[in-house]
Parts: structure tokens; C-alpha cells; sequence
């Protein structure tokens, strides 16, 4: 369900602490030219990064908006490295004007140091902070591909990024999950005989990793194979396990529906063949109609019969949905490392 921003301020409020006193102090000391500096080294332009420096002076003036700020940087920083804190999922804050669209600049300016170091701390490569840190860069691209504006897209993203727990090794985003727990775990699951019978790495409470897909990615095998064994290597001197430890999935990605559509060694049924795909739960698997629309169009609004037949997935999309099928987000599992 979509919120107004106001409604959506509210929910963010309500979740978030009371700020504390040094964040107040870091905010009002904090000058746009810093702001401007810290977002060019992460990818902005620099006309880009005049604007949020611009804005920058008129947001702190507004008590609104700097306390709400104040708390969400607070609650990054007494989450950061509680894996099992829920993710808040907040619609965004586009319709609030222009400082809800440049709100989750700041909030990634005044977080994102403490990330790396957390993340230096952890043993994360420099080369992997660097490309994780690319996220705002990714997601303020995004943005001006939906909407023809300059802002950041599904910014709540940016939230198991800035807490340390999500990271992008190679083409695709690794996040530290306990299974059952933690927002993004896979849902449905199996259930706790099952879990209990399959043993170590299913269970609910086991450590697992969370597979997430950015978009335009490279998935092509060779691609996903060099992702993998680095991913592997920096996660066990990242986060160590004894046990054994599933990486899950959970996409439109993995209905395997598309392989009645797309060729038998199109990048994303080569992507499916990697898991094993939880098929015989129809009943309580997500729609997943809108997030391939979504994915695949980037196009909010417009009608599905106005949407392009460019490749071979739109057209794939157009046909299922013409014939009155459905697209599923659907659940799977690899074995990622440990015993």
C-alpha cells in the first residue's frame, strides 16, 4: 500500500529513536561544501552534488526535517551490526518536495563513514567497500530513469547497507541474514519438521546469505562464477561460520515459468539452474506481476499494452500476462560454504 509522505514521516518517527545530542551536533556542523565533497567521491556528478550541497543550508533550517534526519542517523548507527533488526521498509519521500527527494543523500552522507570503517573493521576489501558504496550512486540513476528527477530510488535500500550487512561482491549483493529472522529472509520457508529434517543451514536462527540481483547487471555465467568464489572468499574472513550456511534467493527471477519462454541458456534460466527453486508451494508464493513489470519496464503508470516487446523477456512478459498467467516471486537455496 502506498502512504503519503507525510503518513510515511509518521511510520519513520515511530520507528526511530529520539537523536542523540552528537548526531544533533554533527548535523549542524556539517557544512554543504563537505556534503558536496563526500557525494562526488561516491559517484555523483558534480552538478549533482551542488544540488544536495545547495539544498543543504535550507534543510538544516527546518526543524522538521533535521530531527527527522537526526533520528534515522541515530538508528543506522545503534543498529549497525544487528543483523536481526528489522529492515524499515518505507515507501519514499518524492512527494514531500524536494527535501524528501534529497533526504537520503544526507542520510548517506552522515553514515556512510562510520559503514566503511565497520566495515574495514570486519576484514571487507577496500575494492568491495568501494563497489558496496556505490549503491547511492546506483539507486539516484535509477531514480532519474523512473521518474526524470534527481533523487534516490526505494532509499530504505540503503539501510542494510549503512547498518554493515549488505554488500556488493562482484556483480550481485551478499546480505547477512539469519534464516526466519531477519526482514529480508526468504518467506515462505520451510517449516520448522521440515527445516529440522533437512538439519544445519535450514533451520530457523541458522546464519545464512541472502542473494539480492541489482539491476543491469552482469549474470552471464562466467561473470556469476568469478562473483561467487569471491564472494565466498571475502564472506568467510567477513562473517565465519562453522556450519554448513545456504545462500537463498528470493525473485521473479527464479519462476520457472521463464524457461517456457527464454532460451535454454539464457543468462536467467542459467541463473535458476544455480538454486534449488522451492516449486511445490503455489498457493503461498508472492505474485510477483508487478516486480517483473517493475524490473523489466521501469516505466511506473504506464499501461502494460503501452510498454515496449524490446527483448526477449518483455516479450515474455507481454505473452504470460495476455494469456492470464502470473509471474512468482519465488524462494530458493544453494549450499554457499561451511561444513
Amino acid at each position: 500500500m502506498v502512504t503519503s509522505a507525510d503518513e510515511t514521516i509518521a511510520l519513520m518517527r515511530d520507528a526511530a529513536p529520539a537523536p542523540s545530542s552528537d548526531t544533533m551536533e554533527r548535523i549542524r556542523s556539517t557544512t554543504g561544501a563537505a556534503i558536496a565533497s563526500f557525494t562526488r567521491t561516491m559517484g555523483l556528478s558534480d552538478d549533482q552534488s551542488a544540488v544536495v550541497a545547495n539544498t543543504w543550508d535550507d534543510f538544516r533550517d527546518d526543524e522538521r526535517w533535521t530531527s527527522l534526519l537526526a533520528s534515522l542517523v541515530t538508528l543506522v548507527e545503534v543498529q549497525r551490526g544487528d543483523i536481526d533488526a528489522p529492515v524499515p521498509i518505507w515507501d519514499d519521500l518524492d512527494d514531500a518536495g524536494v527535501f524528501g527527494r534529497i533526504f537520503y543523500f544526507y542520510l548517506f552522507a552522515l553514515c556512510a563513514p562510520g559503514t566503511i570503517d565497520f566495515l574495514t573493521e570486519a576484514k571487507c576489501p577496500a575494492t568491495v567497500i568501494d563497489l558496496t558504496m556505490t549503491v547511492l550512486r546506483k539507486l539516484s540513476t535509477l531514480h532519474e530513469r523512473k521518474w526524470r528527477s534527481f533523487g534516490v530510488e526505494t532509499g530504505w535500500w540503503l539501510f542494510p547497507v549503512l547498518r554493515g550487512e549488505l554488500i556488493q561482491v562482484g556483480s550481485l549483493w551478499f546480505h547477512r541474514v539469519n534464516l526466519g529472522v531477519g526482514s529480508l529472509s526468504p518467506d515462505p520457508w520451510f517449516d520448522d519438521q521440515q527445516a529440522a529434517r533437512l538439519g544445519v543451514g535450514f533451520r530457523r536462527g541458522d546464519p545464512s546469505i541472502g542473494i539480492h540481483i541489482p539491476q543491469d547487471t552482469a549474470l552471464d555465467p562466467t561473470t556469476l562464477d568469478a562473483t561467487f568464489e569471491e564472494g565466498r572468499r571475502v564472506i568467510a574472513a567477513m562473517w565465519p561460520t562453522m556450519g554448513r550456511r545456504l545462500a537463498t534467493c528470493q525473485s521473479w527471477m527464479l519462476d520457472p515459468q521463464l524457461q517456457s519462454y527464454l532460451a535454454h541458456d539464457s543468462n536467467i534460466v542459467a541463473f535458476q539452474r544455480r538454486f534449488h527453486v522451492i516449486s511445490d508451494w503455489a498457493p503461498t508464493w508472492a505474485n510477483g506481476d508487478d516486480s517483473i513489470v517493475e524490473f523489466a519496464f521501469r516505466s511506473p503508470g504506464t499501461p502494460l499494452a503501452d510498454l515496449p516487446r524490446a527483448t526477449t523477456l518483455q516479450r515474455a512478459i507481454h505473452t504470460h500476462l495476455e494469456r492470464g498467467g502470473h509471474w512468482y516471486v519465488q524462494p530458493g537455496w544453494l549450499d554457499f560454504d561451511g561444513v
